[in-house]
């Protein structure tokens, strides 16, 4: 593998995490809302901004994928 592909590994490495760590808030914030409450302050807003989040992260890296995998001319 050359360093670029190292590079890309890095890169789709860390928006996997990022993508996971906004959907896993969105989730949690669904969830009971006694214990949910307490843990994540402003639920509510925190369900929408971290579930719009991961979709846009969503989007982009699946943008990203299909234009690697598109040949170039």
């Amino acid at each position: 593998m050359s360093a670029a592909s190292y590079g890309l590994v890095l890169m789709f490495l860390g928006a996997g995490f990022a993508l996971g760590w906004y959907a896993n808030r969105s989730i949690a914030a669904h969830g009971d809302v006694k214990s949910t409450k307490k843990k994540i302050p402003g639920y509510r807003k925190a369900r929408h901004h971290n579930g719009i989040v991961a979709l846009i992260l969503a989007f982009v890296i699946g943008v990203v994928v299909f234009d690697l995998i598109r040949p170039h001319p």
